[in-house]
C-alpha cells in the first residue's frame, strides 16, 4: 500500500469515528443543541482535527443522514434478494414494509431522516457531503419510481399513473405513517385500541386500491 492510499484509508476512518461519535451526541441532544466540542469530546479527538475532515456540524450531519440512505438502500436490496417480488406492486408493499423495518431497527436515523426531509434543499450546493446524501436519497426515491414502472409494464399498477409523482405521494404517505406509529402509537392503541400491525394492514389495503387496476 503506498503512502497515498494509506492517507486515504487513515482519512476515511477517521470520518467515520466522527461520524460515530457525531451519531451518539446528535441524537440525544438534537443537532441544534449539539457543539462540536462534544463531538470532538465523543470522537476522543481534538476539536481541530474534527474541523480537519468537516468543516460545520451540519455537514457531518448530512454524512449522517447518507448514512441512513445507504442503510435503507441496502434493506431494500436485501428484501428483494429474499423475497423476489412477482410483480412491480409486490415491490411498492414490499419497499413499503422496509421503510417500517429501517424505523424499527434503525430509529434514530429514521428519525433524523425525517426531520431532514423537513429542511429545505439547497439544490447549487457542491458540498461533497450534501451530493453523497442527494445521491443516496435519489437511490430511495428511484427505486419506487422504478418499481412503479415496472407494475405499469406488467399490468399489475394502474397505467393511468404517472410513476414520479405517486412515487413521491406515496414516500410522502409512508413516511408520515412511519412517523404517526413512531410518536402516537401507544395514545392510538390506548384511545382506539389499534395497534402498529393492524394499521400496517390498512396502510396496504389503501396502496392496494390505490395503484391496483
Amino acid at each position: 500500500m503506498g503512502t497515498t492510499d494509506r492517507k486515504e484509508q487513515v482519512r476515511k476512518i477517521r470520518q467515520e469515528d466522527i461520524i460515530n461519535a457525531a451519531e451518539k451526541v446528535f441524537f440525544t441532544k438534537g443537532i441544534r443543541n449539539a457543539t462540536m466540542d462534544e463531538v470532538a469530546e465523543a470522537a476522543e479527538y481534538s476539536k481541530k482535527t474534527i474541523y480537519t475532515y468537516f468543516t460545520s456540524k451540519e455537514q457531518i450531519y448530512d454524512a449522517i443522514i447518507s448514512r441512513a440512505y445507504k442503510i435503507l438502500n441496502s434493506l431494500a436490496k436485501e428484501a428483494f434478494e429474499k423475497s423476489h417480488p412477482a410483480n412491480g406492486f409486490e415491490k411498492v408493499l414490499l419497499i413499503g414494509q422496509t421503510f417500517l423495518n429501517f424505523e424499527n431497527t434503525f430509529p434514530k436515523h429514521f428519525q433524523a431522516m425525517a426531520e431532514y426531509d423537513n429542511r429545505d434543499e439547497d439544490l447549487t450546493s457542491e458540498d461533497q457531503f450534501k451530493m453523497a446524501n442527494y445521491t443516496e436519497s435519489n437511490k430511495s426515491a428511484d427505486l419506487i419510481i422504478q418499481s412503479i414502472r415496472e407494475g405499469i409494464e406488467d399490468g399489475s399498477i394502474f397505467k393511468e399513473l404517472d410513476p414520479v409523482s405517486t412515487a413521491f405521494v406515496l414516500y410522502g404517505n409512508i413516511i408520515g405513517f412511519i412517523n404517526i406509529i413512531l410518536k402516537k402509537e401507544k395514545y392510538i392503541m390506548y384511545t382506539y385500541q389499534k395497534d402498529a400491525s393492524s394499521l400496517m394492514i390498512e396502510m396496504n389495503r389503501l396502496i392496494e386500491r390505490s395503484l391496483k387496476p
